[in-house]
């Protein structure tokens, strides 16, 4: 695998030969949809780079995504400091608005917002978006389709919809291998891999991950490279091989630690310390989810925060402290009533429903339209069949008036004879 330094090295060579700005801003943008999570403090300054790009030739869709970008990434990197001024979330999504009609950001647009909003804990807003993201086929090269059908699939996924997560990264893997994206392929085939171990499916969830595994090492990709080593320790550790396991998230976490991947580093905690805690370890098991709270708590994620809470809580009721153990299953409830109470998880499910039925209403209007120009196809093609025809026909008439017929042809030769 290239060094962080050669990626950046060879991209910045990259750079150097693109003199149109705009184009030099869409190719940062690229490189960040595909390697950001792979990068700390670099990949906010190449952020405010090409928003400082964008903002001299007025190229405000460029603006806008980098602006994303960097609220996405710096609470990925626990919350860098920024040189620039980075819009509140609500100036944000007035900006996002901004690119509406715009195929090729606007759907990228709503994918960044849909996923800030997830981080922070509002899954309806999340889901909103991000189902509205997925009626936009999206142009360019940013291929944001396939993105958004992976986003509704962490979102199935993290609400535990596995059925529904699995058809969406289907949905993803599909478009990303049609339009051969390694990193994308990998990506999805991860998140199948993730649907097959909770289904409890790992002979599933193994060749993805080796699939995965391949193309993370070919393409030097260390963020993607640690969630699969990552999930390789799931798998261990739902064959009750705490010991690999834990060898495997102890790896994770270095890998993560190197980049920065602050939000992957809390998942990588929680998983080792629910390992000690089912081998009886839970002294150690208390050290992991301290060292996730402490960064779940800087990054601002309610969601990790809660399954946090509920970790302590059975490993406190382990320890038989019954105070530290009611505190923390009381905040673990706190946080689910708000994220995940009956009503947001109804809310959901009619953002669902109402989703699948436009999409079900739009795909029967795409087919009713093909009938449509189906039958007028054959009606022009009928049409001028009958023309040819005619003009054939036509033709034969002229020629016919013409041609002398054959009584006229026999008299002439008879007179002819006689003479």
């Amino acid at each position: 695998m290239k060094s962080q330094a050669e990626i950046l090295s060879g991209l910045r060579n990259q750079l150097d030969t693109i003199p149109d700005k705009k184009e030099k801003v869409t190719h940062i943008l690229y490189f960040v949809l595909n390697y950001g999570d792979s990068f700390g403090n670099e990949i906010i300054e190449l952020l405010e780079e090409g928003a400082q790009l964008s903002k001299e030739i007025n190229f405000t869709a460029g603006e806008i995504i980098c602006d994303l970008n960097l609220l996405f990434f710096g609470g990925m990197t626990q919350g860098q400091a920024y040189k620039r001024r980075i819009p509140g979330i609500e100036e944000i999504n007035a900006q996002v608005e901004k690119l509406k009609g715009i195929d090729e950001w606007y759907p990228l647009g709503l994918n960044l917002l849909a996923f800030f909003h997830w981080f922070r804990g509002e899954y309806e807003k999340a889901f909103t978006i991000i189902f509205e993201a997925t009626k936009i086929q999206g142009t360019g090269s940013m291929h944001s389709l396939a993105w958004n059908y992976f986003g509704l699939a962490v979102f199935y996924f993290d609400t535990k919809d596995y059925e529904n997560a699995k058809i969406s990264y289907q949905n993803s893997f599909e478009l990303f291998d049609k339009d051969n994206v390694p990193y994308g392929r990998a990506r999805t085939a991860n998140g199948l891999a993730s649907v097959a171990i909770m289904q409890g499916k790992p002979d599933e969830a193994l060749p993805l991950l080796e699939f995965a595994i391949n193309i993370y090492r070919d393409t030097s990709h260390y963020s993607g490279l640690s969630r699969a080593i990552n999930d390789l320790g799931l798998l261990e550790k739902t064959k009750n091989n705490y010991n690999r396991a834990i060898e495997l998230f102890k790896e994770s976490i270095v890998l993560r630690t190197e980049i920065r991947h602050f939000q992957g580093l809390i998942t990588s905690y929680s998983e080792l310390g629910e390992t000690y805690l089912l081998a009886k370890d839970n002294k150690s098991a208390l050290e992991q989810f301290n060292a996730g709270m402490e960064l779940a708590l800087k990054v601002k994620t309610q969601q990790k925060q809660m399954r946090l809470h509920k970790l302590f809580y059975e490993t406190y009721k382990e320890l038989k402290d019954t105070e530290s153990a009611l505190e923390n299953f009381e905040k673990y409830y706190e946080i689910k009533s708000k994220l995940l109470s009956d009503e947001a998880t109804n809310n959901i499910k009619k953002i669902q429903t109402k989703f699948e039925k436009e999409k079900s209403e739009q795909e029967a209007e795409i087919e009713r339209l093909k009938n449509v120009e189906l039958k007028k196809a054959n009606f022009i093609i009928e049409q001028k069949n009958k023309d040819i025809l005619d003009s054939i026909k036509y033709a034969m008439r002229i020629q016919q008036s013409l041609m002398p017929n054959e009584i006229y042809i026999e008299r002439t030769l008879k007179r002819l004879k006689e003479k």
